[in-house]
């Protein structure tokens, strides 16, 4: 009981759920030397140890036969998985206490079967494969949507699915396709199956391709992500990464049911990939800085493999203009080389030619009136399909928030994204988040290539304009 009380001391009950993990996954395959903090625990619970002598015989004893014991009960009791899965719906199955949810009848989300020392805080993996096998017998397949941990396919009989994603963040369109396309065909198999979908914590990525494949099935995105909700949680919080639930309304927009829902599975019609020029990014009504560091990738596609990385296209700084350099607010024009009309579909003459576009940026002075952190990029970045824009308060500091979108759904030339639409945005983000706060992405027209010319300012075009 002592070293249990130890370990919560030196975690603090504030900070147990998420210390306890990182420290269990760092102590696998390592000695066990928790009692590093022994003399601290002692004067916390008004007890007396003896540095030279205490500290070396608990060690001693820890490394040896305790740590057995403790592994053995930490396993197989609930306390630190209680813990570390915080409002996540957990059942009690046969005995078993375990971090899983029937979302639907035909759909059951968990936390990630672990093994080892993982078992301790996350679902023991044969505790899930015993309740599976007696609950569903042979009529179920599991998906692993980790990119980080893996386990062998035999212990759930060969029968896993892997659709790898970033822990946080969102997966390709096309990977949303497949999925959609697997777990609909194993389910038509037959009406018993079962679809098992997890990641690592069984919430975000979980939740994200979870609703997918219910909207898929003819749901709303946002009844959808309800339903995620209050079958996967306590406190109605499912799926709360703003770029996941962006990408639940994607998906729902790329989906047709021509023959009615339940007749079939819908058509999928993603759109094509347009490239867009990023041309400014502009921190609109930020304070407590001068300055943000961001970093521009795209998922990138590798041939034979589901996996897409992320790959740093251009990186850069958002500053404050200096008192004297403020661009004079007459309009901006960009001029754009297009290949194709705004619809994206060419004329049916074969000798179409291309076309110019003029694009006006105006601005009023009264933007002025916050502060704006702005980048233009002396030449537009080309950017095409799912893209992230992470953003960190120095160049080596830490991630303030970061966005995640993909360019064939960015409708005219401007995106806009306030404190609610930031993918982890924490204390310090919000600190420097005015209540104006909004993040501004221009970009210039679909599919138009990079101009040698990004601007034009300061041109007086009213008489024209009068005219016509």
């Amino acid at each position: 009981m002592s070293n249990l009380l130890c370990f919560d001391c030196i975690g603090g009950k504030g900070k147990i759920t998420g210390q306890l993990a990182v420290a269990w996954e760092q102590l696998e395959d390592k000695p066990v030397t928790i009692w590093q903090g022994a003399d601290h625990c002692a004067s916390q619970m008004g007890s007396k140890i003896s540095k030279q002598g205490s500290l070396r015989v608990a060690n001693a004893t820890l490394q040896s036969s305790t740590h057995d014991s403790l592994i053995s009960y930490l396993t197989t009791s609930n306390i630190l998985r209680n813990l570390v899965s915080k409002h996540r719906r957990r059942m009690l199955i046969a005995g078993y206490d375990l971090d899983m949810s029937y979302i639907t009848d035909r759909v059951l989300a968990m936390s990630f079967p672990a093994e080892r020392m993982r078992a301790m805080y996350r679902n023991p993996l044969w505790q899930v494969k015993s309740v599976l096998d007696m609950r569903h017998g042979g009529h179920y397949k599991v998906y692993n949507l980790c990119i980080e941990q893996s386990y062998d396919p035999s212990h759930f009989h060969s029968r896993v699915e892997t659709f790898p994603i970033d822990d946080n963040h969102v997966p390709a369109l096309p990977m949303i396709k497949l999925f959609c396309e697997n777990v609909d065909s194993w389910l038509s198999q037959d009406p018993k199956n079962l679809a098992v979908i997890h990641c690592m914590a069984g919430k975000g990525r979980t939740g994200l391709m979870v609703c997918v494949y219910l909207v898929y099935c003819g749901m709303t995105a946002e009844d959808a992500l309800q339903l995620y909700a209050s079958k996967r949680t306590t406190n109605n919080q499912g799926v709360s990464i703003p770029s996941q639930r962006r990408y639940v309304q994607y998906w729902a927009s790329a989906l047709t049911f021509p023959r009615g829902i339940n007749n079939g599975p819908p058509d999928v019609n993603l759109p094509p990939p347009c490239s867009r020029e990023l041309r400014r990014i502009r921190l609109y009504d930020i304070v407590n800085t001068d300055s943000v560091f961001f970093v521009v990738s795209e998922l990138q596609e590798i041939p034979g493999q589901l996996y897409r990385p992320s790959v740093e296209v251009a990186k850069g700084s958002c500053r404050q203009v200096r008192q004297g350099y403020h661009r004079t607010y007459s309009p901006r024009y960009y001029i754009s080389f297009v290949e194709d009309d705004e619809d994206g579909k060419t004329s049916d003459s074969d000798h179409q030619e291309p076309h110019v576009v003029v694009q006006m940026d105006t601005e009023s002075s009264i933007i002025y009136q916050k502060t704006c952190l702005d980048h233009y990029f002396e030449k537009p970045v080309e950017l095409s399909g799912d893209v992230r824009i992470i953003f960190y308060e120095k160049m080596i500091g830490g991630r303030l928030f970061y966005v995640c979108f993909n360019t064939s759904f960015i409708k005219n030339s401007l995106l806009q994204f306030t404190p609610g639409d930031l993918d982890k945005l924490g204390k310090r983000g919000r600190s420097m988040c005015g209540p104006s706060f909004c993040l501004e992405l221009t970009f210039g027209p679909a599919n138009s290539k990079c101009s040698e010319l990004p601007f034009v300012s300061n041109v007086d075009f009213s008489d024209g304009l009068e005219e016509m």
